[in-house]
């Protein structure tokens, strides 16, 4: 049978959305690992009310075969990145499809050319949709659930997408470890030779002052991440939403700041894994059954994904990065209902991130990989 692609408009049109969403949903059903989003937070994101639309262009398509939507990806037009990188890439994401490789084809050609009628000169990919939230195909680590906010993948998508001619631009790595692990000595005695020295200390985040407390992590954010690479700068409001999203999943005792003779230097976010929650709602709803699963997370969640860290550029000879691994660890063990501790998703050639890992014998048991492809 014949594959139809179908352009639609998603931001505004209520039953596009909903089509497009069902679209991973229905290529997952029978998969045992994969962690279905609520479908609220999905509305929320595929509105034209988000802040990521200020600064980005899209055009979505739905792959139809036998009558059914069995594909759909999303492409993006990121003018905070091609202004930041003074570059000309187009993006893809949300990209979900049947084993198929000519619905693959289908979707991407179209996707393609769209993004080369902009002008624009690469497609890299996946972004969901910028490196900001969830990004990257799934290459290495399918035999277990994805822990929050990381991506979920068949692995035929890594064949069909060499098959396509796309390449490795890079490679992400997300690091496992359990929770009682003993922090090697000379990690603990670099951390409290630093603090000492530099009169480093520490304190948690307070949800009472959740604005506040956002306001500063936004204030070394973009300062903190822009040498690296694929980084996008958010906009405030971009940032703001994501915090507020979060908030209802974080833990006050596992995120923390470190400071520097009383200056805000740099922080860390940890978060629990509820992903372990979302597992046990298959549909996506929230009502009327999913409530009572979110009501039992205490009971369900015993891992944890260390999300995030910044530092800033004046910060970073500090060793500030050992040093809130090591802080972050001591206080994840307070809890003894967390059991395990991904750490990701880290950039391959991030050294000053990866070697403090390696040393405290963390695995790198998952790997992400960002494809490109010249238009």
């Amino acid at each position: 049978m014949a594959i139809y692609i179908e352009k639609v408009d998603i931001l505004n049109d209520k039953k596009a959305r909903k089509r497009f969403i069902d679209v991973q949903f229905n290529v997952y059903k029978e998969d045992k690992y994969w962690v279905p989003q609520l479908r609220m937070e999905l509305n929320k994101l595929f509105s034209q009310k988000h802040p990521f639309y200020q600064t980005a262009q899209c055009a979505f398509y739905i792959a139809i075969k036998d009558g059914k939507d069995v594909g759909r990806i999303m492409a993006i037009n990121n003018h905070n990145y091609n202004q930041f990188h003074h570059t000309q890439e187009g993006h893809w994401g949300f990209f979900e499809a049947i084993e198929d490789i000519e619905v693959f084809k289908a979707l991407f050609n179209s996707a393609m050319e769209w993004t080369k009628s902009l002008g624009l000169k690469k497609f890299v990919g996946p972004f969901n949709p910028s490196t900001n939230y969830e990004c990257g195909t799934l290459i290495k680590g399918h035999s277990e659930i994805p822990v929050l906010m990381m991506m979920y993948n068949y692995e035929y998508y890594h064949q069909y997408l060499n098959e396509l001619g796309f390449t490795k631009a890079k490679d992400l790595l997300a690091y496992h470890m359990k929770s009682d692990f003993e922090m090697p000595e000379v990690i603990k005695k670099v951390a409290l030779r630093a603090e000492e020295k530099a009169n480093i200390t520490y304190r948690t985040v307070s949800k009472k002052n959740w604005t506040k407390e956002i306001d500063l992590m936004y204030s070394i954010y973009n300062d903190a991440w822009e040498q690296n690479w694929g980084f996008v700068p958010m906009t405030k409001d971009e940032f703001y939403a994501m915090a507020a999203d979060l908030k209802t999943v974080a833990d006050e005792k596992l995120i923390l700041f470190a400071l520097v003779n009383g200056e805000v230097a740099g922080f860390i976010v940890c978060l629990p894994d509820f992903n372990q929650v979302l597992h046990k709602i298959p549909d996506g709803k929230l009502f009327p059954k999913g409530i009572f699963q979110v009501l039992r997370a205490p009971k369900l969640i015993d891992g944890v994904r260390v999300i995030t860290m910044g530092v800033k550029k004046k910060y970073r000879l500090y060793g500030l990065e050992s040093i809130l691994y090591y802080r972050c660890h001591e206080n994840i063990k307070q809890y003894k209902k967390y059991k395990n501790v991904e750490m990701s998703w880290i950039l391959e050639d991030n050294l000053n991130m990866n070697k403090p890992l390696i040393r405290m014998n963390a695995v790198p048991y998952r790997t992400y990989r960002i494809f490109q492809k010249e238009l």
